[in-house]
């Protein structure tokens, strides 16, 4: 009897089964025992296409969903105060008399509390000097004058906002006008000495020169070098204001301090030259070459130039002192105002009250008093100005009646009379006013005296040429 091996096993697996203990078989087994012992009823294709299923059934474990919660996030926030000075802010201050804040806050304009009462006082004593000033330039008649008017104009407003800022220290704008003209005014009395300097060397030296510089170069010099650290302090003074920022702050006063170094520095060297010009007149009034009418007059001028510019010092290095080390705490000079009055405002109002006492036209006076204009001005001059006929106000050279060849005749006959200086030769417009004086005179020069001696011979009639008019004098 042949039997099959499928059959063979499972006689097998049977008497296993009947020898062993009984137990209830798992499903897993029962499933691998069912797919072992089912046969196959055909045999298994060489190829597997899409008809044929796997004959794996597929297992799935049921298994329990975990869910895992979200985390609830609690919500922070911070109470930071605003980012400005505004109410609210950590070194805001809320103003109190007339606006006042502490110097450490946020919102103060000031460094202190301001006198209302010095600075009244001190705008008064500037506007007398501004008064007195007019008065004399008046007097005097003296047109470069408007200079030192100017410097006690501004110092009157710079103290009559002080004394407006005291009573609103909110106002930035106060402040800042008040700040700016106290810190410039010290540049129209700088500029002052300048031109009076250049003015005393004009009129009082036998050379009328100091060095090699002659009064106009001279003045063109340092009023030209003293409107450049002018135009400094400006920007400096301008960006260190009320109310900027700390960076803006450090940078306007380094750029201030500069401009303060460069207006010393022109001082110094200026009084090298005013000390030179003392001693070469000193020498020259020993050897008598000067004009008794200019022995004392330039003692008094020189020595006023001397407290001027020592008081101009004086008030430069207070401020060189008072910024150098900054703005904040760690500095008193900024929140010390009796400081302020005694190096900054005395000062300046004693530079300012100089030249009422020792004024340039008492002394400086005349037909020498005016000063010649410098080359540059000269050049300047000729190069704009038009000739022009007195006539008909039209440019000299066009067609008229008026302009006849005997004119040029007796211009040039009358030379002599007028002789036309080197300087004038290149200019038009002088030598216009040269013709024009000339042609002047000659209009009002009296005719020849009836009892001259000498006897003019009268033309023949065929004599035609035409020969220029001779006068007789």
């Amino acid at each position: 009897m042949k039997f099959s091996l499928p059959l063979l096993t499972a006689l097998l697996l049977a008497v296993l089964s009947a020898a062993l203990p009984t137990t209830t078989p798992s499903p897993v087994l029962s499933a691998r025992a069912t797919i072992i012992l089912t046969p196959s009823a055909t045999a298994p294709p060489l190829r597997r296409d899409n008809k044929f299923e796997p004959s794996i059934l597929p297992v799935s474990l049921n298994l329990p969903t975990i869910s895992i919660a979200k985390p609830s996030r609690i919500p922070f926030s911070l109470n930071l105060p605003p980012a400005t000075c505004t109410p609210g802010f950590s070194s805001y201050a809320t103003p109190g008399l007339n606006g006042y804040v502490p110097a450490d806050a946020c919102n103060a304009l000031w460094a202190y509390f301001p006198n209302f009462a010095a600075a009244i006082a001190f705008s008064v004593l500037f506007g007398i000097l501004t008064i007195a000033h007019l008065a004399q330039a008046i007097m005097y008649w003296n047109g470069f004058c408007w200079v030192i008017l100017m410097a006690a104009l501004w110092e009157t407003g710079a103290y009559a906002f002080r004394a407006l800022g005291s009573k609103n220290q909110q106002s930035s704008g106060i402040a800042l006008v008040a700040q700016i003209l106290v810190l410039v005014a010290p540049i129209w009395v700088n500029a002052f000495a300048y031109m009076v300097f250049a003015r005393i060397v004009h009129f009082y030296s036998p050379t009328r020169k100091v060095w090699f510089f002659s009064p106009s170069i001279l003045a063109l010099i340092f009023v030209t070098l003293d409107i450049i650290s002018f135009v400094v302090q400006l920007i400096g003074g301008g960006m260190a204001g009320p109310g900027a920022s700390a960076e803006s702050q450090r940078k306007g006063l380094d750029i201030y301090m500069g401009g303060i170094g460069m207006q010393e520095g022109f001082i110094v060297l200026f009084l090298g030259l005013v000390i030179k010009f003392h001693r070469d007149q000193l020498q020259a009034e020993r050897f008598g070459r000067l004009a008794l009418d200019k022995i004392g007059g330039w003692k008094g001028l020189i020595w006023a130039l001397y407290g001027c510019l020592m008081a101009i010092t004086i008030r430069i290095i207070y401020r060189l002192a008072e910024f150098s080390a900054g703005l904040g705490a760690s500095n008193p000079l900024p929140s010390n105002e009796p400081l302020l009055y005694v190096l900054e405002s005395t000062p300046m109002w004693l530079a300012i009250l100089v030249w009422n006492i020792v004024h340039p036209g008492r002394f400086i006076h005349g037909a020498d008093a005016k000063m010649p204009p410098s080359w540059l001005s000269r050049h300047l001059c000729c190069c704009c100005r038009k000739r022009r006929c007195d006539e008909c106000s039209g440019k000299l050279g066009h067609a008229g009646d008026h302009h006849r060849l005997a004119d040029n005749s007796e211009l040039e006959d009358n030379q002599e009379m007028n002789p036309i200086s080197k300087s004038q030769r290149g200019c038009p417009s002088l030598e216009a006013s040269s013709n024009d004086n000339a042609r002047e005179q000659l209009r009002l020069r009296p005719p020849p005296a009836a009892d001259n001696r000498r006897e003019v011979s009268p033309e023949p009639a065929s004599y035609g040429v035409h020969r220029p008019r001779e006068f007789l004098s």
